[in-house]
């Protein structure tokens, strides 16, 4: 059995902080998007609305890491699919490579780093057949343009169901489910990416206004960001996360539910270290997915937040001082 690899992230930042930072430099995007265009015409309005897509598809795709899923065994028919979905995302690459020339950050979009760990392994291939297509039904006026027919883009799409299909046919293994986890990293690449290209241009753009400049650095504004983090835990489970900074009575933490769905239920509060039991906490729900309270309303004096998962329901929380 093939080992699944996990697709890497395109930043350092935790990913509620990059895709703050995104949410960020998108409305300093806005604000001068005129400028971009005039300097690009790929920079439209359109690439603006595209970009805010993708973060909110980023804010709310769920990490499935805490998931236990299943791993396969290629048999023949597999095979046969990846053949052809090896051609299809690699024609798709030919093109978006004549539609945007020179723009490695477009390519990126569609996935094009991680082909070569994926075009042995299909539960990674299926990963980047859906970030092909959905990137590629976005750019198809422009692939249209140099000679992408319809055809060719129904196949990739026709292919992320075949290798889905095929999928059920085969032996199981029980294992780590990466694909869920490729997805959700893929899709926060996705959002990462459209800064990347933002920020390439903004390097020229803004060469010697260095405060507009400041604007589209993509590890977000020099001064530095409030301290924040984020975990995912499984049903029944607890965990632990250390804040630096110092979370005094009158510190204010904004408590987060990222994809709030129903039967979820987070209680965090503060403990002096990691095992300690909750004496008092916060209640989030798909009901009150979001708190702002002193950190005194959480728990003893201490730096250690504990998230408890008293749902049936994975959940994954950010926290963040507010």
């Amino acid at each position: 059995m093939k080992r699944a690899t996990a697709v890497l992230r395109h930043y350092t930042t935790a990913d509620a902080v990059m895709r703050q930072n995104m949410r960020t430099m998108h409305a300093h995007y806005t604000t001068h998007q005129a400028a971009f265009a005039a300097f690009n015409p790929e920079f439209d309005p359109a690439f603006g609305t595209d970009w805010l897509a993708a973060i909110d598809a980023a804010d709310t795709t769920p990490d499935n890491t805490v998931r236990t899923g299943e791993l396969m065994e290629d048999t023949t028919e597999v095979t046969d699919v990846m053949e052809q979905a090896r051609t299809a995302v690699q024609s798709v690459f030919y093109y978006v490579g004549r539609a945007f020339p020179h723009n490695a950050g477009r390519l990126e979009q569609y996935g094009r780093s991680t082909y070569v760990a994926a075009r042995d392994n299909h539960d990674r291939m299926r990963t980047l057949l859906k970030t092909a297509f959905t990137s590629a039904t976005r750019d198809k006026a422009p692939l249209a343009a140099k000679g992408y027919s319809a055809p060719q883009l129904a196949t990739l799409g026709t292919l992320v169901e075949q290798l889905a299909t095929t999928n059920t046919t085969q032996e199981v293994t029980k294992g780590t489910n990466v694909e869920g986890t490729d997805h959700y990293v893929t899709t926060q690449n996705l959002a990462y990416g459209y800064g990347q290209e933002a920020s390439a241009a903004a390097k020229l753009l803004f060469a010697e206004d260095a405060a507009t400049l400041a604007l589209f650095r993509l590890g977000g504004p020099a001064a530095s960001s409030p301290e924040s983090h984020e975990v995912s835990v499984g049903p029944g489970d607890v965990a632990s996360i250390t804040f630096d900074t110092a979370l005094l009575a009158t510190t204010r933490l904004h408590l987060r539910l990222a994809v709030p769905t129903a039967g979820q239920v987070a209680l965090v509060g503060r403990v002096v270290a990691a095992g300690d039991k909750l004496t008092l906490r916060a209640t989030l729900t798909a009901g009150t997915s979001e708190l702002t309270v002193p950190a005194a309303e959480l728990g003893l004096a201490g730096q250690v937040l504990q998230v408890q998962n008293d749902g049936p329901e994975a959940v994954r929380v950010e926290m963040a001082l507010a």
